[in-house]
């Protein structure tokens, strides 16, 4: 039961805290409400749980052994997070519409396999709690981990249709899409920094 609830704790707090999926489903609740923003949110709780098990299985340890993986895929995990921060960043305000940029569940699933934060949670993750041919420990991981992971982005789309209805001027609206879209190519140019130093 304590192991149940140290993975719960550590699933809660690597999908709760901020990161780039997390701002682009605040600015998806803001800008077209909760239920268009389910797909990109079922799509990324997918992707993750997917890494989660992947990494568990043997792909962490294979990523970890040859450098080269780890730095094309944040290359190209940070160029994707660009794009979409881009497309945020030129978004028109729209409350409650549906013109705002749109991000479907493929996104959410390719965004959770190009994300370094992603795979940081996933190999740190099972390095914490499964040992090596432990895989029914692995798949009682994956199932805690994908609940508390779709419930945690949830509540960023439900945070920012609660923030919406606070903001009725498009141009305030415009300004925090554009400030979510300034903190996600921040968080790419970090990484990418911290990967070539």
């Amino acid at each position: 039961m304590l192991m149940i609830l140290a993975m719960g704790l550590y699933a809660f707090s690597m999908s709760i805290t901020p990161g780039p999926v997390n701002l682009i489903i605040f600015s998806g609740g803001m800008n077209r409400g909760i239920q268009a923003t389910l797909p990109f949110i079922l799509g990324a709780t997918i992707g993750f749980s997917l890494l989660l098990l992947a990494t568990g299985l043997g792909l962490g340890l294979v990523v970890q052994q040859h450098k080269w993986l780890v730095y094309s895929s944040t290359v190209i995990g940070c160029g994707f997070m660009m794009y979409l921060a881009l497309q945020l960043f030129k978004s028109e305000p729209s409350v409650g519409q549906t013109t705002a940029m749109r991000s479907g569940w493929w996104a959410g699933l390719m965004l959770m396999w190009l994300n370094p934060k992603a795979w940081l949670a996933a190999i740190a993750g099972n390095s914490l709690f499964i040992e090596p041919s432990q895989t029914s420990k692995l798949f009682a991981f994956v199932l805690i981990y994908s609940l508390v992971c779709f419930v945690s982005l949830l509540l960023w789309a439900v945070f920012g249709k609660q923030v919406s209805h606070y903001i009725l001027n498009d141009k305030y609206v415009r300004w925090l899409n554009k400030a979510a879209a300034l903190v996600i190519a921040g968080m790419c140019v970090m990484v990418l920094y911290e990967l070539g130093s």
